[in-house]
């Protein structure tokens, strides 16, 4: 509902109701106004003889003057502009000039000037203090990240019913765990009903390499046990095509921010951060600690399955005659 200010002439018909002993409730409902608003409006502006309609409108009026010139006229937005590239903040240029007695705007309408800009494709944002992460990224990046999504994907929708029910063996779900800054990340990889997982290290998030160690850990499973594997929308998944080529897989991905779709990955994921908590280095994690990592997985008992390991569930089905 759109605020309405109380009017001299309402103020005059509260005064009498109130002489006449009507109450707020009756009141509001003769004026079709809410009792609250009624409530405010005498508590508000009642003086030293009670509620006065003349006093009270004087009273409000006054409260309703603003210090100072606040329209966002052109001479402010140019000052604005123009101290903003000289390297003052939104908060600082609003307070100067209420110090110096100025025309002004508060920092949030600077604020939305400089927003409104960016969609326009300006560059304002640029000179903000932390313009690529506070407020929610409303302007745009420079890091190019925003340079569109992976190409020719193919969505979770589109995988066969029989991955969602677990009913057959190779169907995997993948990620990339990061380390500390610079030093390396985690390839996961692991099969939805039998819960094995494989693991690779690289030094970077860089498409190829992420890919080559896919493949490098899917050559070590029988064709058979590599059937679809469904991924995030990370960058260093662009080259999802290669790894179908290469290893005969389906390849699908999970809708952006939907990290559920890939519980069972996310799930082995927090098991690994139990050995390694974020921002834990990986720059010594080689062949030996791979190993270890890989018995904590894959011969720990699960509940889901029995309490047969994943490394048994695994082998059981490899086991059988084709």
């Amino acid at each position: 509902m759109t605020y309405k200010r109380v009017t001299d002439t309402e103020r005059r018909l509260i005064r009498m109701w109130r002489q006449a002993g009507y109450g707020q409730r009756e009141t509001a409902r003769r004026l079709g106004r809410s009792p609250s608003a009624i409530c405010r409006e005498i508590a508000r502006n009642t003086g030293g003889n009670g509620y006065q309609p003349h006093q009270a409108h004087a009273m409000a009026r006054e409260r309703a003057k603003r210090p100072g010139v606040r329209r966002f006229t052109e001479e402010v937005k140019k000052d604005a502009e123009t101290r903003l590239r000289d390297g003052w903040t939104p908060d600082m240029i609003g307070g100067r000039a209420r110090l110096e007695g100025r025309p002004w705007v508060c920092k949030e309408t600077i604020y939305k000037h400089i927003y409104a800009d960016a969609k326009a494709g300006g560059d304002l944002w640029k000179n903000l203090p932390r313009a690529h992460r506070k407020r929610c990224r409303r302007c745009p990046r420079d890091d190019g990240r925003q340079k569109g999504k992976i190409q020719n994907q193919r969505m979770i929708d589109t995988r066969p019913p029989e991955v969602e029910t677990r009913a057959t063996v190779g169907h995997w779900e993948g990620d990339l765990i990061n380390g500390a800054r610079k030093t390396g990340n985690l390839v996961t990889l692991v099969e939805r009903k039998t819960l094995f997982t494989l693991l690779d290290r690289t030094d970077t998030k860089e498409a190829d390499e992420v890919t080559r160690s896919i493949c490098r850990r899917f050559a070590e499973m029988a064709p058979r046990s590599r059937l679809s594997l469904t991924l995030d929308n990370g960058k260093e998944f662009t080259r999802h095509e290669k790894i179908a080529t290469k290893t005969g897989i389906d390849v699908f991905f999970a809708h952006p921010y939907h990290s559920w779709e890939r519980g069972t990955n996310e799930n082995t994921n927090g098991l690994i951060r139990r050995l390694y908590p974020k921002k834990s280095s990986f720059s010594g994690i080689g062949n030996a600690e791979l190993k270890r990592i890989d018995r904590f997985l894959n011969d720990r008992p699960r509940k889901r399955l029995g309490w047969r390991t994943p490394r048994e569930a695994m082998e059981a089905f490899l086991a059988v005659a084709l």
